[in-house]
């Protein structure tokens, strides 16, 4: 005899008798679907509870308290009809998108149904009119760089403004409320390892979105590796996959206050790798494994954690070259890369955030459909999320140590940090700043956004100094932003002093060295420019140590601008200071 799992209302693992209860949906479902929401009734046979919600479900007199919705009118059997409120209808006229979205794009945009239990949570959370809070994780894509409105022609503003229609919420007041947008200003999994604190801080959270198919092919290191990973563990795919890794057993163990659902989002790929010359090397991409694009390691991932993954370049971008490469940048060709992107590497149109937001939104009806559906299919054990639980299962890491699983999931290594990118957390660094000459504090992009200290001068010699706590392991942490032009080389060092001692006259000297991990006298070498055109986090581990407790001073100063680097200005960007 096979024992049943938990079913999606109750949550518990007795068998039912299923007729009654399939009888009640088929006759509960139509009387829904044509006369609307059913009177609510004020207990359940089968019910579910989330953090300070009612019971939801079927009563013992077939009364829905769930209703499934009528879809808004369709156009002419258009799919967008089906899955847009009629209020949002002009916003998806044909004439903004790309290309005509059918059917059976949208069913190719799921390529991991993963383990739907948090989701469906979501989802009855969204049933039960509660307010709920949407954290999207992502990059440029995300923020909708090169767009005229940027967050404002943004998919996450289009899909959160299709949330708050299809599925509006009440206050505690029973007032309309609205779901919530929450964003962090760190664009890859890197970054957000990094600047964890900003996540865990947030007092309330019920779905992450994850979105750096395209940021991820950009980590250039990791620095954060306790052990000797060998020679695969310097390729640019372990490395994402080895932060991306911590990311989600994090995320799977946060409480927000309860379980968090999650869903990775492949929105993009970076369209001038598959270019022909000048715009890209295609001898050299070729001999790539993926060419940049990280899907297929997002697609690994997600499977083996059971995480629900939404993709569009699933299907796109097999679109855009289905007739060779010389199509796939040809205007005249409707999927063409050229019209989705505004730009050489990978940021949607208006139109493309339009067609990103519609993906979204129909797997999340889909997945309402498969939930009210199957209430009553038989779930085995071993098909539960242990992760969910009280005393939650995550599965053994398939990157990590057991030494780095300690230290940056479990968290049994504390850490300090000073971010400069939080635009509010001015005040909890501003009096670890001992001496400044040259750095200010402020947000560089058009967005005014995107916060760090920065040096700007091309005759250098802008020094800040930092009062540091040594921390477990004394380590010192550094993040800033590398680029392609008008950024120049920093020095660092940590010692005793609070002015930069015997070092400081080093900052007026000009560095001719590229790139590389340099340390010399004590000095170590920040390069701040390199050659792909894109601006991304560098993150590097000095090797000037503090010893736990001990008191020193971490110094940062810009050198001399170089003639032989990209640009005009001579720029250096700190984004972030940890000690583990």
């Amino acid at each position: 005899m096979v024992k049943s799992g938990k079913d999606i209302f109750t949550g518990g693992g007795r068998i039912i008798r299923m007729f009654p209860i399939l009888g009640c949906t088929v006759i509960g479902t139509f009387i829904g679907y044509i006369g609307g929401k059913m009177q609510s009734f004020s207990s359940s046979s089968l019910s579910f509870v989330t953090s300070g919600s009612t019971h939801h479900g079927y009563n013992g007199s077939c009364e829905i308290l769930h209703s499934y919705k009528p879809r808004p009118t369709v156009m002419n059997g258009n799919i967008v009809g089906e899955i847009v409120p009629d209020s949002l209808i002009p916003l998806y006229d044909p004439k903004f998108l790309q290309f005509n979205v059918t059917r059976s794009m949208l069913q190719k945009s799921r390529p991991v149904v993963g383990n739907t239990q948090r989701l469906h949570s979501f989802l009855k959370k969204l049933h039960a009119k509660h307010c709920t809070t949407v954290l999207f994780l992502g990059g440029s894509v995300t923020a909708g760089h090169n767009t005229k409105g940027g967050l404002k022609d943004s998919f996450p503003r289009f899909f959160m403004d299709w949330l708050n229609e299809r599925y509006p919420c009440e206050n505690s007041d029973r007032s309309l409320g609205k779901h919530l947008t929450k964003r962090t200003q760190q664009n890859s999994a890197q970054t957000n390892f990094i600047s964890w604190d900003v996540i865990s801080v947030m007092e309330t959270l019920d779905l992450v979105i994850i979105e750096f198919n395209v940021n991820d092919s950009f980590i250039a290191a990791n620095p954060h590796a306790l052990e000797d990973k060998g020679r695969e563990g310097a390729s640019k795919d372990y490395i994402s996959v080895w932060y991306n890794e911590i990311l989600l057993r994090r995320l799977l163990l946060l409480r927000k206050p309860d379980p968090v659902a999650i869903i990775t989002f492949n929105a993009d790929y970076i369209g001038r790798t598959w270019a022909p010359k000048p715009y890209s090397d295609p001898d050299k991409d070729r001999k790539t494994t993926f060419r940049n694009n990280q899907e297929p390691l997002k697609f690994w991932l997600s499977s083996m954690y059971e995480i629900p993954m939404i993709s569009a370049s699933t299907w796109m971008l097999p679109f855009a070259g289905k007739k060779g490469t010389n199509w796939q940048f040809n205007r005249n060709n409707s999927y063409s890369t050229s019209l989705f992107h505004a730009d050489k590497c990978c940021h949607p149109k208006r139109g493309g955030h339009l067609i990103l937001s519609l993906v979204l939104a129909y797997c999340l009806l889909e997945e309402e459909k498969n939930m009210f559906s199957s209430s009553n299919d038989v779930i085995l054990d071993i098909e539960q999320d242990f992760s969910a639980a009280v005393d939650p299962i995550l599965r053994d890491p398939m990157y990590l140590s057991e030494d780095e699983e300690r230290m940056y999931v479990r968290h049994d290594s504390v850490s300090q940090l000073l971010d400069f990118t939080d635009p509010s957390g001015h005040e909890k660094w501003k009096n670890q700043v001992c001496e400044n000459d040259g750095w200010n504090w402020f947000a560089d992009n058009r967005e005014k956004d995107k916060f760090g200290l920065i040096a700007n001068n091309v005759t250098g010699g802008q020094h800040i100094s930092l009062e540091v706590t040594g921390g477990k392991l004394g380590l010192v942490e550094l993040s800033y932003v590398i680029s392609y032009e008008n950024f120049g080389v920093a020095l660092s060092w940590v010692d005793d002093s609070r002015d930069g001692g015997t070092h400081r006259p080093k900052c007026k000297n000009e560095i001719w060295e590229r790139e590389g991990l340099i340390r010399l006298g004590g000095v170590e070498y920040l390069f701040g420019s390199w050659d792909e055109k894109a601006s991304v986090p560098m993150v590097t581990i000095l090797k000037n140590r503090v010893e736990e407790g001990g008191k020193g001073y971490l110094h940062i100063c810009l050198t001399p601008h170089s003639t032989h680097r990209q640009g005009n200005e001579n720029k250096f960007k700190l984004l972030g200071v940890r000690l583990y």
